[in-house]
Parts: C-alpha cells; sequence; structure tokens
C-alpha cells in the first residue's frame, strides 16, 4: 500500500474508524521505511488518537515507535488555539494596519471588522503547521486523522475563503488615504502576502495526487453509505484526490443465522460503494470482535490489514443480500415521560450512533403525548429523511401518519447564501452612486458587500442557531427535537454564540455610527441577527428550555469520548438529561453474538461509573430502524426519556 504521497488524509462520517485506520496505515509506513520520519497527527477534536494508542499525546511531535536513526513513527493531537496565537500577533495587526479609508468608513472601522475574522481559523493554521513540517522536511511522510465529514469538507474550504478575504483586504490596502502613504500599505502587507502565498501552496498540495491521499473511509450501513456517497461527490467537486474506499467493520461469513442477518445488510452498500467510480478500489476491512487497542494491538492489526489480504476472503457473493424484513408487532401506548417540560431536546453525540434514530423516536413518543412538536436536523449530512423514510426539505413538512410531527432538513448554504445576498443588496443600496466595478470601489464597499467572507470561518452555523430561535419565538411547537451535526461541530455551534456575539457587536458598533450616511438599513439587519444570537445564549443556558440526551455506544473508546463530552457541556453550565447507549445486542446462544453483546454491557457499565449520571439501554433491532413502524417498536423496547434502570453486570 505505501507509495510517493507525502500527505495521507483519513476521513469520513464519525464513528467509522478513521483512527484506527489512521494509526495503523501510519504505522506500516514506518516499518516500510524505517529510515524515514512518520507523523501520525489528529485534527480530530475529540482527542480519540491518545485513547487509542493508550497514551497521553502532547501537541508536540513525540515518538512513539523508534526506526533506524531519526526516522520511526512520531504522533500528535494538535493544539489549534495555542497554534494561532503566535500567527494571530502578527496577522490581527497587519489586518489593521491594511485597512483603507473608505467612503463610509476609516479606516480604524474597517481595521475592527478585518480583526473579527481571525476566530475560526484554528484548523486552517493547524493544516498551515503541517505544510510547514512538510516543506521544511522535518518529517517525510504526514498520516491525518481528520474531522468528520461536513467539518473536514469546512476545512478544505478555509484556504479558498482565506485568500478571498485577503483579496477584499488587499482591495483597501492599495488605496491611499489621508493619514498614509501610498508605501506604507505595502510594506504593512508583507506578513498578508506572505499568509496568502501559504493558502495558495496549501491549496496545490492538498489537490495534488502526486503528494496528497484521501483515504475514505466508510461503514456499510445505510446514513454512512449516504454520507460517504455525498463526500465523495464534495472532494471531487473540490479537486480532492480520493485514492481509495475502505468500508470498515464488515462481517465474516461465519456465525449463527443473526450473524449472517448483519452481513446481507451491509452487501448492498458494499455494491454502492464499488458502482461509485470504477477507477478508485474499495477494500474490505473485517470487523474485530475486540478492536485494536495500544501499539501493540495496532501493530497486530496493521499487518493484518496492510497485507491486502482481507478483502477477498470478505467479498459478497451475488445471492448475498438483506434477510426478509420482520415487522416489529403492534405495541401498546407507553406512559408519559417523566421529562420535564424543556422546549429544547439535543441529541448529541460522535457520528454513528443513531443520534438521528433516536432524536426520530423520541420525537414520534413525544408527539403523541404532547401534540405539536418539531424534529430538525442541523447536521449539513443529513440523515432524519432516510430515517423517517420520508422526503423533507428545508420547508417544516408534517410526517405522513403523524397528526403533528413536523420535520426539517436545515439547508444551511441555502440560508447563508440567501443572506449574503440580502446584506449586499443593503450595503450596494447605502453607497448609490459609488463605483461598483473595477479599481476605484471604496474599500468599504468591498467589504460590506462580501461581508459575510470578511466574518470569522464557520459563521454559516448561524444558520441552525437562527433557525431554532425562530422555532423558540414562534412557539407553534411544545417541543422542537434537534437532531445536529456529530459531536466536533455540535460544540462548534455552543461556541459560536460567543464567537457571532463578538463579530455582530462589533459590526453593529461600527454600522450604527453612520447611520445617517445610510447605513441604518444594514445596522438594524445586523441588530436583528444578534438578537438571535443573544436568545438562543439564553435558551441554552435555561434548564426549562434546553436539555441534552447523550446518545453513545457499548464501545470501548466510546467511554472516554462520552465523558468528554458530558464534561464539556456541564463546563459550560448546560442540562444532560442522560446518556443513551444505543444498539446493545439480545441474549444469544451464539457465541459470537453472546460475547460481543458482554463487550457493549462492560463499556456501558464504564461509561455509567465514570460519568455518574443516568444510562439508559436501547436495544440492536438486528436493522436500523427506518419508518414510523419500526421507530414506534424501537422507542418502545427502550424509550430514551422514561425512567432509567441500574444496568447489571455483564
Amino acid at each position: 500500500m505505501s507509495d510517493a504521497r507525502v500527505l495521507h488524509f483519513f476521513g469520513g462520517k464519525g464513528g467509522v474508524g478513521k483512527t484506527t485506520l489512521a494509526a495503523s496505515y501510519a504505522l506500516m509506513l514506518s516499518e516500510d521505511a524505517p529510515k524515514e520520519k512518520v507523523l501520525l497527527v489528529s485534527l480530530d477534536a475529540t482527542r480519540s488518537l491518545s485513547d487509542l494508542v493508550k497514551k497521553k499525546l502532547p501537541a508536540k511531535p513525540t515518538k512513539l515507535v523508534a526506526g533506524k536513526g531519526e526516522g520511526g513513527l512520531y504522533a500528535a493531537e494538535l493544539e489549534p488555539a495555542a497554534l494561532l496565537k503566535p500567527f494571530a500577533a502578527k496577522y490581527v495587526p497587519a489586518l489593521e494596519k491594511a485597512a483603507g479609508k473608505g467612503t463610509h468608513l476609516s479606516d480604524e472601522d474597517l481595521g475592527k471588522l478585518f480583526a473579527q475574522a481571525v476566530p475560526g481559523l484554528e484548523e486552517l493554521v493547524g493544516l498551515f503547521h503541517l505544510q510547514e513540517l512538510l516543506e521544511e522536511q522535518e518529517f517525510d511522510r504526514i498520516v491525518v486523522d481528520a474531522s468528520p465529514t461536513s467539518h473536514t469538507l469546512r476545512l478544505f474550504d478555509l484556504p479558498q475563503g482565506l485568500r478571498k478575504f485577503l483579496g477584499i483586504v488587499k482591495t483597501g490596502a492599495e488605496k491611499p488615504s489621508g493619514s498614509k502613504s501610498k508605501k506604507e500599505p505595502v510594506a504593512e502587507g508583507g506578513f498578508l502576502e506572505e499568509t496568502g502565498a501559504r493558502a495558495e501552496r496549501l491549496l496545490a498540495l492538498i489537490k495534488d495526487p502526486v503528494r496528497t491521499a484521501f483515504h475514505l473511509v466508510a461503514l456499510a450501513e445505510p446514513v454512512p453509505e449516504a454520507q460517504t456517497r455525498m463526500m465523495f461527490a464534495q472532494l471531487r467537486e473540490r479537486s480532492i484526490p480520493v485514492t481509495e474506499i475502505l468500508v470498515n467493520q464488515v462481517e465474516a461469513k461465519d456465525g449463527c443465522p443473526a450473524c449472517h442477518g448483519r452481513r446481507g445488510l451491509q452487501a448492498p452498500h458494499v455494491r454502492k460503494f464499488q458502482a461509485l467510480d470504477k477507477t478508485v478500489p474499495v477494500h474490505l476491512v473485517a470487523k474485530r470482535e475486540l478492536a485494536p487497542r495500544g501499539l501493540d494491538g495496532l501493530k497486530e492489526f496493521s499487518k493484518e490489514w496492510t497485507g491486502g489480504k482481507e478483502t477477498k476472503p470478505l467479498e459478497f457473493s451475488a445471492a448475498e443480500g438483506p434477510p426478509a424484513l420482520v415487522r416489529a408487532p403492534s405495541m401498546p401506548p407507553i406512559a408519559a415521560p417523566p421529562l420535564p417540560p424543556t422546549r429544547l431536546i439535543f441529541f448529541v453525540g460522535q457520528g454513528g450512533v443513531g443520534k438521528s434514530s433516536c432524536a426520530a423516536a423520541a420525537a414520534v413518543t413525544l408527539t403523541e403525548k404532547e401534540g405539536p412538536v418539531l424534529l430538525i436536523s442541523t447536521d449539513p449530512a443529513h440523515s432524519l429523511s432516510d430515517v423517517l423514510q420520508s422526503r423533507l426539505t428545508d420547508t417544516e413538512t408534517q410526517v405522513k401518519g403523524t397528526k403533528g410531527l413536523y420535520a426539517r432538513e436545515l439547508d444551511v448554504a441555502g440560508w447563508f447564501n440567501a443572506l449574503r445576498k440580502r446584506l449586499k443588496e443593503k450595503a450596494e443600496k447605502a453607497f448609490e452612486g459609488a463605483p461598483k466595478t473595477g479599481n476605484d470601489v471604496p474599500p468599504d464597499l468591498a467589504a460590506l458587500r462580501n461581508l459575510l467572507d470578511c466574518a470569522p470561518p464557520g459563521i454559516d452555523e448561524l444558520a441552525a442557531l437562527s433557525c431554532l430561535t425562530d422555532a423558540l419565538v414562534q412557539e407553534r411547537f411544545k417541543r422542537i427535537v434537534v437532531d445536529p451535526a456529530p459531536m466536533v461541530t455540535a460544540m462548534r455551534v455552543v461556541e459560536l454564540a460567543d464567537t457571532a456575539k463578538g463579530w455582530l457587536s462589533t459590526l453593529h458598533g461600527v454600522l450604527s455610527k453612520h447611520r445617517a450616511k445610510g447605513l441604518g438599513e444594514l445596522a438594524d439587519d445586523v441588530a436583528a441577527l444578534l438578537k438571535h444570537v443573544k436568545r438562543f445564549e439564553e435558551a441554552l443556558a435555561s434548564p426549562n428550555e434546553s436539555r441534552f440526551v447523550v446518545v453513545t455506544r457499548g464501545e470501548d473508546l466510546a467511554a472516554s469520548r462520552t465523558e468528554r463530552l458530558v464534561e464539556y457541556l456541564k463546563e459550560r453550565k448546560l442540562q444532560v438529561e442522560r446518556v443513551l447507549v444505543n444498539r446493545v445486542g439480545p441474549k444469544s446462544t451464539c457465541p459470537k453474538c453472546e460475547n460481543r453483546r458482554k463487550l457493549e454491557l462492560n463499556a456501558a457499565k464504564a461509561i455509567e461509573k465514570k460519568i455518574g449520571l443516568p444510562v439508559t439501554m436501547a436495544p440492536a433491532l438486528g436493522r436500523h430502524p427506518a419508518g414510523l413502524r419500526e421507530l414506534k417498536a424501537f422507542r418502545t423496547a427502550w424509550y430514551a426519556l422514561s425512567a432509567p434502570v441500574k444496568i447489571k453486570a455483564a
């Protein structure tokens, strides 16, 4: 599997095993070329790499496996905030000095706005750091454990976004003002020029198939399959070279009928991966009863997997397919849940744990018991349409077969583009008579007509925040059940309130100063957005308005991730209602199935002990619940919002 590429990304939906495969691949590279320095680095905020290797990894590369001479395997978990500090110390003053005086706004006003575009650049600065390590030949190869789907795609868009932003800044820097000479901005713009050049080189690197490879990791399940196909298309659009699709945790051909049933469910998804592009190989990786942990376990796994012998024995025959669907029996009504009358209920967790199914099942029950409920997905890689077996859009749609359940898949890009258009029109209106094209466009018009390009990266997540606030204010729904993006992005939405508030407050202050010059309408629009942010912040802080259900799996690595997520929410004084351990297998006479169940119960017990919160168990039903009938059977078996039962030892 080794080749000449120097930068390897392992990406895909959360929970598919990216970290394990990235670490194993890095081990293989270092063993194939013991004189080379190979760096394994994590960009994922879940900090799974330290858990996997069973060693606390610092931000500075530390040697894990010795090679020959200085060669060997090094590993690090980057601290993006720490990397941003020295970068921002040069970047912010350079932005402020580069701002030129506009028609309405002073250079000081523009400098304030430009300086607000720094929060959210942490991940890009992390990529700059990796680029520098390769350019200075500190490492021969770097293997990156990337963040989940939507987060990684946004990361790959950041160099282009930065380049566009610096172009807007340059418009002002090249224009003379009363207090600056023509030459001064050019001298001060040295760091900005250098940053723009770095962004150009970074774009060239990640798009170069000779130097970079993207290993797309997937599971043969409905939601991961849909997200993998979407990510494959999005990577192609961005010219990122996808070199292989790795389908992880494929069931072996042995075992009981239940084992064969699980394998049969995987068959159609694997065939769809194989049909994506005949030039991109699809490799199958077997599911291990005991997932590899620690360096010894990873070395053993690396030899088995990277030897290339797994795919052939795991291949599906033409006859293999899903077992006949056994309809779940009708269930009697269940008691009303003892959940406080919270308006917003977030189902959070890492990708692949079944958040969407759990959120949908809870929404179905709440609708039956209490009346109108809104179920909304704020994840750019939506799953609710598949779970509800209903075609959903960005408009609230009543789910067929229910009396009051409405569902919506938020179109983040559409919302953001509509906002962009509205703000641009109001900026143009305020500068009537000023040149709109060419070299004479006023720098403040250039900045305001491209206002969202001058905003902190990730500000498009304002869409989720704004739409949830709208639903709260309207009071049409008794409950709003939220299926957010995986753990990393869900954290960003919580943190976004602070970032957005800082940017919008600065922007509103600058625009309000110049209301008399025609900027009043734009100031009012910004004030409305700021009001939404503050209302969302209030809702999150109130236990009467917001609660979180943390969804996880009965797996070894899940315990540490769940503990960190619960700590994160508690630190921000957010109310964690309970933890739901999903897809726990039933008792079985099959040794393979029973061993799997015991491992899941032991992991659930460890989670309960570590976090000190109620833990509810949800069963594995042999297939992923989809459609109202199956969701009702699923919720009746556990009902995530009912009083939990103490977990018994396996």
